[in-house]
């Protein structure tokens, strides 16, 4: 870790943390191809992230600490992005659910509600329903 980013923010920490869990996801089985780069780089430009930020990353998720969200919404947001992640490539790999549900038990979600919240997740990205009406179903399942 570099001296300086001993002083990044929480919510940066938090932000590096979720790119490294997509990282994590994408990786988990046995590839990361374009389309699933091209998405976290999306995800992280998104969040405020610089390019530089993103590779480091990209290049050693592991010296990323993990820092779960404050919010319950932020956790959806983060478990919504996975799910994306998951299904970019036109496959879901038995692996990669495997660690997204690890990542959401991480997260905070109950064990009860993480295959639910997964596959309802999985159905509404299927048929092209639009994220804010998504989150806002899954901010509903608690």
């Amino acid at each position: 870790m570099k001296f300086l980013e001993l002083f990044d923010s929480r919510d940066k920490k938090k932000r590096l943390s979720h790119i490294r869990n997509l990282v994590a996801l994408a990786c988990a089985d046995g590839s990361l191809d374009k389309d699933e780069m091209e998405l976290i780089f999306k995800i992280g430009v998104r969040a405020g992230l610089s390019p530089d930020e993103l590779h480091r990353i990209f290049q050693r998720p592991d010296s990323i600490a993990f820092y779960p969200p404050d919010s319950y919404r932020e956790r959806i947001e983060q478990l919504y992005d996975m799910v994306m992640v998951m299904m970019v490539d036109g496959e879901l790999h038995d692996n990669e659910i495997t660690v997204c549900k690890l990542i959401a038990i991480k997260l905070g979600f109950r064990h009860q509600i993480i295959d639910k919240m997964v596959h309802d997740t999985v159905e509404m990205i299927a048929k092209g329903i639009a994220v804010d009406i998504a989150l806002a179903r899954l901010l509903n399942l608690v």
